[in-house]
């Protein structure tokens, strides 16, 4: 699944979904690629053209993972 910015369309990552449905989350470990560096985990991940506030790191405590929480409206996604 391609994650874009709903603003300028820039790319944002390239993610592994597993099930159906809204992307709500993005967890860490199923990015596969982005156009963001990730290597320090930024808190607030930014579109890397228009500076569009995308989503927020968080730590779930259901599974103890860290995840991107998306922001709803400031991204587009379409399957490859």
């Amino acid at each position: 699944m391609l994650v874009r910015c709903a603003h300028c369309k820039t790319d944002i990552a390239l993610y592994q979904k597993v099930d159906k449905g809204r992307l709500l989350r993005m967890y860490l470990e199923r990015i596969v690629r982005s156009s963001v560096d990730l290597s320090n985990k930024p808190a607030v991940l930014h579109c890397p053209n228009c500076n569009q506030h995308i989503a927020t790191r968080m730590t779930l405590k259901r599974k103890s993972t860290e995840a991107y929480v998306m922001v709803r409206g400031a991204y587009n996604t379409r399957f490859l």
